[in-house]
């Protein structure tokens, strides 16, 4: 812990020297879309719905229960009697992911322009979805969820809400973002009935395996998690970060204006370095809506997939409490072969966790992957998924060409 804390000063102070020296680097300044711009300050504070109404868009907020007790909050596009697509996003996100970017750029506008009814669920645990009908989010059975649980509760309670709401469809399409991808693929492993619900899912970043990861601040922590989570549950914390008005508005403003080069610099360390497709007005408006909550026990999953190198589900570190979940002595892989609804699969050359050939072997996994592409731009990082300048012509509408394609019966 005490090399976690050196790694974590030095970062810091590097951060700051070194992106100061950066003057022409574009995610330092943009001189035509500066961080202080009012209507960029607006975006950053409004939240999702608010953004959707601000720009002329309908909007819709719908409540979704799950079998296990927790009320999911989704929002919407609507277009009545059109082709439903669902949005889900990764780890600490939410809606505002697919919208952020704006009109013209997020692809939940450009797939609503395109005639889409467009629906962007918020998992478990994230600031729209925090209600339980038996526990609170002080308490810690709330916080026993991960990809696991979003997999097998989350998302079927979520696609069954909206085909009974889609005006005859029987299926939709499903676009997810890094954690988006986990839990459909859990879903598709445990509850493989749903794929047959499912027109095309589209991963973005999908991520699975590790095995080629790159060093980053993740792979440092991950065999150390469990010493972390032990401690973290000794001292009551099982949510991370906090959601507290207080905590964001001083994350924000200590990033935006104070330490925006470090801050910066975190991302890019744990997203991958693309100075190109940053633009001035990205810390901003991420940091007004980033992180958005989760579990420990989240952070604690992906780090045991870290360590495994496999797809596994929970270890509990007993034996005795991994026989009565499991039935064996070691949490089982999840059963990717289930997956048999079509699968198109997108990553960048320069996401350090979404590795290339990871996903090479997740798609070898999968029996029916229809699409795979390796995106050309050689910089393109987790996050530019979401909010790189030019996302639309470097990734979304070959999107959209896929998506034409498996409603014409091409592919």
């Amino acid at each position: 812990m005490v090399r976690f804390y050196y790694c974590l000063i030095w970062l810091c102070l590097h951060g700051n020297l070194v992106l100061a020296r950066c003057g022409d680097a574009a995610f330092l300044e943009d001189a035509h879309l500066p961080s202080n711009d009012p209507a960029v300050l607006e975006d950053a504070h409004l939240r999702t719905p608010g953004l959707i109404k601000k720009y002329g868009y309908p909007f819709e907020e719908h409540k979704i229960d799950t079998k296990d007790g927790f009320r999911l909050t989704a929002h919407r596009i609507p277009k009545r009697g059109a082709q439903p697509v669902l949005l889900v996003h990764g780890l600490q996100d939410s809606s505002a992911s697919w919208v952020l970017s704006g009109p013209g750029k997020a692809l939940a506008y450009l797939l609503s322009d395109r005639g889409y009814d467009v629906w962007m669920l918020n998992v478990r645990g994230n600031r729209y979805s925090r209600k339980h009908i038996i526990y609170h989010p002080l308490q810690r059975q709330f916080w026993d969820f991960s990809f696991h649980e979003i997999g097998i509760y989350d998302l079927p309670a979520t696609i069954d809400y909206i085909l009974n709401r889609s005006g005859g469809y029987r299926k939709l399409h499903y676009v997810g973002h890094s954690q988006g991808t986990t839990a459909f693929f859990v879903m598709g492993a445990e509850r493989p009935a749903y794929m047959k619900k499912i027109k095309l899912f589209q991963g973005l970043a999908p991520v699975v395996y590790f095995a080629y990861t790159k060093q980053s601040l993740g792979t440092f922590l991950a065999p150390h998690i469990g010493d972390i989570v032990r401690l973290a549950n000794l001292v009551g914390i099982y949510e991370f970060p906090p959601e507290n008005e207080v905590w964001r508005e001083l994350l924000y403003k200590y990033c935006t204006f104070i330490f925006r080069n470090t801050c910066t610099y975190f991302i890019m360390q744990i997203a991958g370095v693309d100075d190109e497709q940053w633009s001035g007005i990205a810390l901003p408006k991420l940091l007004g809506h980033f992180p958005a909550g989760t579990s420990v026990k989240s952070f604690d999953h992906y780090a045991q997939q870290i360590n495994s190198g496999g797809f596994f589900k929970y270890n509990y570190r007993s034996v005795a409490k991994n026989r009565r979940a499991y039935g064996s002595a070691k949490p089982p892989a999840y059963k990717l072969g289930n997956v048999d609804c079509k699968v198109a699969l997108y990553y960048g050359k320069n996401d350090p966790l979404a590795a290339v050939k990871d996903v090479q072997h997740l798609r070898n996994e999968l029996p029916n992957v229809v699409y795979d592409e390796l995106l050309t731009y050689k910089k393109f990082n987790h996050i530019d998924f979401l909010v790189a300048i030019d996302v639309r012509k470097l990734l979304y509408d070959s999107m959209f060409s896929v998506m034409k394609r498996v409603e014409e019966g091409e592919l």
